[in-house]
C-alpha cells in the first residue's frame, strides 16, 4: 500500500532489503530510457522550440534556450544515451526478437513479488524516476536482448551464501504493526471519535467521513504494514504500545490520529533456506543484467558511430 503523505520517516533507498532485491535489470539500458523519456516529454520536434517551457514576469523561457542549456552543460552524455538507444534498437531489430506481453507482465510479476503488490512495487520505481510504461519497455528490450545472447546462468552454493553472510541484516524480518488511523485537527474531534467507536461505530465508516488523509479515506483509514523508524515518533509509539483490535489517540505534527492496530507481526530472524529462492532470484537477474550491458558495450564498440557536432 502506498504510503500516506504524513509519514515523516521515509524508507531508506539506498540499502538492499528483502523488498529490494526482487529486481535487477541493465542499467545501460535503465539510463537510455530515462533520458529519452525526459527529451521526448520536453522537446518532442524541435519545430516549435519557441514554445515557452516558463515565463519570468511574463518573460518567457523557450524549449531552444532550455535545449542549448542542456546541450552546454550535459550535451555529450545526453547524445552518448541517444546512441546507445540506436545501437540497441538496431542490433535488437536485426536480430529479429520478440517479447510477448505475457512474457513481459510475468517478469513484472517476478520483480514485484518481494513488494507484496504491484501497485508497491511501482510506488518503488517511480522514487527513482521511471515510470511503470518506461519499465515494461526496458523490460522488453531485456527479454530480447537475453534471448539473443542465449544466457544461460547458473548460481552457485557457495555465490548464494557468501551473499546471505553479507546481507543477512537486510532478510530479517522486524517487528511490524498493522494500524487503520482517522487523523484529524484537534485532541476534542479525535476524543469525540474515540468515543464513538467505544460505543460501536464503524471505524471504516467513521474514517471515510472525517479523516483528513485523502490517500486512506477509500481503505477504511487503513496505512498497512510498518516497523518501527518508518512513522512518526507519537504515532510509531502509540501504534506499536497496542494490541490487536486496541484504539488510542496518537499526537503528531499533522494533527491527532485515532490509530487502531488490526495486525501485529513478530521480529523473526532470516535463515539461508528463508533467503534462498530470493537470493537465487536477485544473483541470476544480476548476472543476466551485467550480460546485457556487456552485449550493449560490444554492440557500440562495433557500430560505425560518426559524431557531427562538437561539445
Amino acid at each position: 500500500m502506498e504510503r500516506s503523505n504524513w509519514t515523516m520517516n521515509e524508507r531508506n533507498h539506498d540499502q538492499p532489503t528483502a523488498g529490494t532485491l526482487g529486481w535487477k535489470i541493465s542499467t545501460a539500458v535503465l539510463a537510455v530510457l530515462l533520458i529519452v523519456s525526459l527529451l521526448l516529454h520536453v522537446f518532442g520536434s524541435r519545430a516549435g522550440s519557441a514554445e515557452a517551457v516558463a515565463t519570468v514576469n511574463g518573460v518567457k523561457i523557450t524549449k531552444d534556450e532550455l535545449f542549448d542549456e542542456m546541450a552546454a552543460y550535459g550535451g555529450s552524455s545526453v547524445l552518448d544515451d541517444l546512441i546507445r538507444q540506436e545501437v540497441i534498437r538496431q542490433a535488437v531489430e536485426e536480430a529479429g526478437k520478440t517479447a510477448s506481453d505475457e512474457e513481459v507482465q510475468a517478469r513484472m510479476e517476478k520483480f514485484a513479488e518481494p513488494y507484496g503488490s504491484m501497485d508497491a512495487f511501482l510506488a518503488e520505481i517511480a522514487y527513482y524516476g521511471y515510470s511503470e510504461e518506461m519499465l515494461r519497455e526496458q523490460v522488453a528490450t531485456q527479454i530480447k536482448i537475453e534471448k539473443i545472447i542465449g544466457a544461460d546462468v547458473a548460481v552457485t552454493d557457495e555465490e548464494i551464501a557468501a551473499y546471505f553472510e553479507e546481507n543477512k541484516d537486510s532478510f530479517d524480518q522486524p517487528e511490524t504493526v498493522r494500524a487503520s488511523h482517522i487523523l484529524v485537527e484537534t485532541r476534542e474531534e479525535a476524543e469525540s471519535l474515540l468515543k464513538q467507536l467505544e460505543a460501536g461505530a464503524d471505524f471504516a465508516e467513521l474514517a471515510a467521513e472525517h479523516t483528513l488523509d485523502e490517500m486512506t479515506k477509500e481503505s477504511g483509514g487503513d496505512i498497512g504494514d510498518f516497523a518501527r523508524g518508518e512513522m512518526e515518533e507519537g504515532f510509531e509509539e502509540t501504534a506499536f504500545s497496542l494490541e490487536i483490535g486496541e484504539t488510542a489517540i496518537a499526537e503528531t505534527s499533522y494533527g491527532f490520529h485515532v490509530v487502531r492496530v488490526t495486525d501485529k507481526s513478530a521480529a523473526q530472524e532470516a535463515t539461508l533456506d528463508s533467503a534462498r529462492e530470493e537470493i537465487v532470484d536477485y544473483l541470476t537477474q544480476s548476472k543476466l543484467a551485467d550480460l546485457v550491458d556487456g552485449w550493449i558495450a560490444d554492440r557500440e564498440a562495433e557500430a560505425d558511430i560518426e559524431y557531427l557536432m562538437e561539445w
